[in-house]
């Protein structure tokens, strides 16, 4: 087998990886949420995201768009995950619930442009 035949196997298996990893992240939620945290599992990242209520920090989505960005402190830094609404069945539940848990934290609602922001007073 030459070098470039090589080459073109490892990318079709690559390939056939990544859209089983895709196909079989969505027989699970891609998002869920409990008393202690929200959890997200965006098909683009090999594992979930686990982030406890108070680790939140913001939320921004765009009016009618089909993105949630969800900001999170870690102790290395504050991080984020894009989640496609989409893909969460029962989406305006979800957003109902996010929505109502943040409020019931102390988070307010800010809109700039299109843009629609959830994050702590102050």
């Amino acid at each position: 087998m030459r070098t470039g035949e090589r080459a073109i196997w490892v990318y079709v298996v690559a390939l056939w990886i990544g859209g089983l990893k895709v196909f079989l992240g969505t027989l699970r939620p891609v998002a869920e949420s409990d008393a202690e945290r929200l959890i997200v599992r965006p098909l683009h990242l090999l594992g979930a995201r686990s982030i406890a209520w108070p680790a939140v920090r913001g939320t921004e989505q765009m009016q009618g768009g089909d993105r949630l960005i969800v900001y999170y402190g870690t102790p290395r830094g504050m991080r984020f995950v894009a989640l496609n609404l989409n893909l969460v069945k029962g989406r305006r539940e979800f957003l109902k619930l996010i929505d109502e848990r943040l409020r019931e934290m102390g988070f307010e609602e800010s809109l700039v442009d299109r843009s629609r922001y959830l994050s702590r007073k102050g």
